[in-house]
C-alpha cells in the first residue's frame, strides 16, 4: 500500500508547497521574534518555497496562487523587521489557504 495513493501528484505538490511555507513562515516568525537566528538556512528554504510554488501553479492552478507568487516576489524588496514583510509573508498565506479550502 502506498502512503498517498488517493492524491494526484499535482495536489501533492500543492500540499508540499503549503507545506514548505507553513514552515517557512514559521522560520521567519521566531527570526521575527529574535528567538533564534537562522542565517541562510532561511534564504535556503525561502528558495525551496519559490520552487515549490511554481510547480504548484504549473500542476495545480488556481488563480489564488497568483496571490502567493507576488507576494513572494515581493518578499525581497520587504527588509526584515519592517511592516511589510509580514504582510507579504501574510498574503502569500492567504493564497494558499483559498486554494486549500475552495479547491
Amino acid at each position: 500500500m502506498r502512503l498517498f495513493s488517493n492524491l494526484e501528484a499535482d495536489s501533492l505538490v500543492l500540499y508540499l508547497a503549503f507545506g514548505l511555507y507553513l514552515a517557512n513562515m514559521l522560520v521567519g516568525i521566531v527570526a521575527q521574534l529574535r528567538w533564534w537566528h537562522f542565517g541562510k538556512a532561511h534564504h535556503v528554504l525561502y528558495f525551496a518555497v519559490c520552487v515549490s510554488t511554481l510547480g504548484a501553479i504549473i500542476l495545480h492552478f488556481h488563480p489564488a496562487l497568483i496571490v502567493t507568487a507576488i507576494a513572494l516576489a515581493l518578499m525581497p524588496k520587504s527588509r526584515p523587521w519592517t511592516w511589510k514583510h509580514p504582510v507579504c509573508a501574510v498574503s502569500g498565506l492567504i493564497g494558499y489557504i483559498w486554494v486549500v479550502v475552495f479547491s
